[in-house]
């Protein structure tokens, strides 16, 4: 009998292998999914959807047009563990959407249905035979179908008996991997950001915009309503809960802005500055000191302390930062030395970590060898996006023996724990925490390293277009998205004559180049290179040419390109090289391209002047032309009338903008250094300087006059946009942010963010 029902079951599983075979292939628009080998393509390429978000698509491909209920998702995914089935439903949906270029306001493949589930409403070939098989199954006699159950499941079970053998046989020797539970603590709309554990771990702080702008929160763990902390001007955020739990430090726009620390409890007018400057405040672990960065994340840090007696703060790292461009830094456990995550080309996965004392001394270095890096899960260092690695937050263990830390791979944000050692604070073995596709960001650990509180964040980033009078400086109307939702549109330029705007972007996790026609929102490809990042486009005057950084992944070289929108073809300006070629003005007559290359010899980063004309080479002249040794000079851009340049300098991680004629002489400060100011531009008559500061929390679009005749200022600063809500605003990881105009448009990089605070469990195993 066992024969005959095996028999039965070889003679099914070659029915259902040709039955599959026929339907593997399911298509629908230029997409295209291969069952079989588990694989999503566009126009025969190759997209990056696997795991449950590429299990969630076959689903709703098997029911096109109907309803998927969230709650057969999660018998279907998760029949047997616990999970938070809404966020990981609510990520797979978003990474599906994202290579899909579809948006949940406006849906051309799935459409969500509140609180019911999903529907797949796009035309979809292929899954008619599937159905074939099933309807012909179902027409066969009572007896058949009861035989072919049986024989299934005892298949079923040969197969799993052996399975289960082979696993316990190969798994017995390291144990079964940890259970953990992923429980979300807010549910209010907007974003929830920066958690902070209470020591006695019962409750968490953090900074939610729910009252209209930034304020301090804290909410149990167990449950209940949250207590809004602070209530003063500004936005408030970034808080840190002190070891002895009376107080929390946190970062306030308020004024000029600055370091305060409230009572745990709250209560207005308890509010105390504790310093004029500073980002993200740390405290000591004996609560003694506050440790905090000078910049926002991504910008070059540098780091000081700040005691509580009224002390003015006092910079500490200085050995170590001297000749590193620092992103964040955390207390060792010990109290006395800091440890400081500093950015090393070229990239690797693993982020450079130095530890140093904080009274100075001779730093070390957490090593990484080449085994441990290998129990990642993604092996090799050319699937690391560089443009995605504005990380920063990390955390040390209370026991001293690992580091948590979030890191950006394949445009995924997971957190990560690095087991090191006590002594050498050498690395020994690495495990990945959070796996989801979306962004886990700004970690935190409790106190007794059992949890992991983080936010779970939907972003999206677009190139914007809003109305605008470039000669009095206002928006005059409603800005709109104007390239495609599924497409990340970085650092972009917008013609001159107002009609296209070029932009960085990615999809898919690869890089591209494109352009956008704003009559009709025509969006075309100008370049594309998955072994490339092409960043910084900026059009010629014309608008008939578009220069370009191009950078190889691989080796982290990089070359200037030059683009014509007559041929739509390139050429490279200059020879591969890894001096970092960011080009950012044309000069009027188009003659000439002011690029930034770094200067190894002295570590700073110049202004250089390359002949572009029509018979210019790879091989063409090239002229230091703004350089010194004690600033990196950026975005560098030609006045209309070729008689200025204006520019930023950085130093001691302050940024200032500046003038200087075209033809040399003094450098003209136009920005005081109190705020971070970057991305200047002239406005088409010459009158205005134009530019991005993140005075008041958030950056937004400023401007201030300039008289061309004597090379001053006029007047004060005055802003241009006032976007202060993480539903619409500008990425605060400014290098990959731009600003660009005409006389009637102005066009930024915007990003649309929401997020939730999460915990998860068990992390310690």
């Amino acid at each position: 009998m066992v024969k005959s029902m095996l028999d039965l079951v070889r003679f099914e599983a070659n029915v259902v292998e040709e039955a599959v075979r026929g339907a593997r292939l399911v298509r629908f628009g230029a997409f295209e999914v291969d069952l079989r080998a588990g694989e999503l393509r566009k126009d025969g390429a190759k997209l990056k959807l696997t795991g449950q978000p590429f299990q969630v698509l076959t689903i709703l491909l098997e029911q096109p047009g109907e309803v998927v209920t969230r709650e057969e998702l999660q018998k279907r995914l998760w029949p047997d563990t616990f999970v938070d089935v809404d966020h990981n439903l609510n990520t797979a949906i978003n990474k599906i959407r994202e290579l899909l270029g579809d948006s949940a306001e406006s849906p051309r493949f799935v459409e969500t249905l509140p609180r019911r589930g999903y529907r797949f409403i796009a035309a979809v070939e292929g899954v008619k035979f599937t159905r074939v098989f099933v309807a012909n199954v179902g027409s066969e006699s009572r007896t058949r179908r009861w035989a072919l159950r049986i024989s299934l499941m005892l298949a079923a079970m040969v197969l799993l008996t052996a399975a289960g053998f082979f696993i316990q046989k190969r798994e017995g020797a390291r144990g079964s991997p940890p259970h953990r539970s992923l429980t979300r603590l807010t549910f209010d709309d907007g974003l929830q950001i920066g958690a902070t554990w209470s020591p006695d771990g019962r409750f968490i702080a953090y900074s939610s915009n729910r009252g209209g702008k930034f304020d301090i929160w804290v909410q149990q763990v167990s449950g209940g309503d949250p207590l809004q902390i602070t209530k003063g001007r500004g936005q408030n955020w970034q808080p840190d809960w002190s070891p002895d739990g009376n107080f929390i430090a946190y970062r306030s726009e308020d004024g000029e802005g600055g370091l305060f620390i409230v009572p745990a409890l709250g209560g207005a007018g308890f509010e105390r500055k504790i310093s004029p400057f500073g980002y993200y405040p740390r405290w000591s672990p004996d609560g003694g000191q506050i440790l905090f960065q000078t910049t926002p994340m991504g910008n070059g840090a540098n780091f000081y302390v700040v005691g509580l007696d009224g002390g003015a703060p006092r910079e500490v790292l200085k050995e170590i930062m001297a000749d590193k461009y620092g992103i964040a830094a955390a207390w060792h456990p010990d109290g006395k030395r800091i440890s400081v995550w500093v950015l090393e080309w070229p990239l690797t996965i693993i982020p450079a970590f130095w530890t140093a004392p904080v009274a100075g001394g001779p730093a070390v270095k957490t090593e990484i060898s080449p085994e441990v890096l290998k129990m990642a899960a993604f092996a090799t260092d050319e699937e690391l996006n560089k443009w995605a690695d504005f990380d920063f937050k990390f955390s040390w263990a209370p026991s001293g023996q690992a580091i948590y830390f979030e890191r950006t791979l394949r445009r995924a944000k997971n957190i990560w724990r690095m087991s090191v050692d006590r002594v050498t604070l050498h690395a020994i073995a690495l495990e990945q925490l959070t796996t989801g596709p979306g962004v886990d960001s700004e970690l935190s650990l409790s106190p007794d390293a059992t949890k992991l509180a983080f936010t779970g964040e939907s972003q999206r980033i677009r190139g914007w277009i809003f109305p605008f009078d470039a000669s009095r400086g206002r928006i005059i109307g409603t800005g709109k998205a104007v390239t495609s939702p599924g497409i990340e549109a970085w650092q972009q330029s917008l013609s001159p004559d107002g009609n296209k705007l070029a932009f960085s972007g990615l999809r898919g996790g690869k890089w591209e180049l494109r352009e956008t026609l704003l009559a009709n929102g025509q969006e075309t490809p100008i370049a594309a290179d998955e072994s490339y990042q092409l960043r910084s486009p900026v059009w010629s005057p014309d608008g008939t040419r578009l220069a370009y950084m191009r950078d190889k992944i691989s080796t982290g070289e990089s070359q200037v390109m030059i683009w014509s929108a007559q041929s739509r073809s390139d050429e490279p300006v200059t020879a591969p090289n890894e001096l970092n070629q960011f080009p950012f003005g044309w000069a009027p007559d188009e003659k000439w391209l002011l690029f930034s290359q770094h200067n190894p010899d002295t570590r700073r980063d110049e202004i250089w002047r390359l002949l572009v004309g029509e018979n210019a080479r790879a091989d063409g002249v090239a002229r230091k032309f703004l350089a010194d040794t004690a600033y990196d000079i950026y975005q560098s851009r030609y006045s209309p009338d070729s008689q200025w340049i204006v520019f930023e300098g950085v130093r001691n991680s302050q940024s200032f903008l500046y003038v200087m004629r075209a033809s040399g002489g003094s450098w003209i400060r136009i920005t005081e250094g109190k705020h971070w100011d970057d991305k200047p531009l002239w406005s088409p008559d010459g009158k205005t300087i134009y530019y991005l500061s993140e005075r008041g929390g958030f950056f937004n679009a400023w401007g201030i006059h300039f008289d061309p005749m004597t090379g001053q200022s006029v007047g004060k600063a005055f802003p241009v946009t006032s976007f202060d809500s993480p539903s619409l605003m500008v990425p605060i990881r400014i290098p990959g942010v731009d600003i660009s105009l005409n006389r009637e448009k102005l066009a930024l990089t915007m990003e649309e963010r929401s997020g939730s605070i999460w915990v998860l469990d068990n992390v310690e195993h």
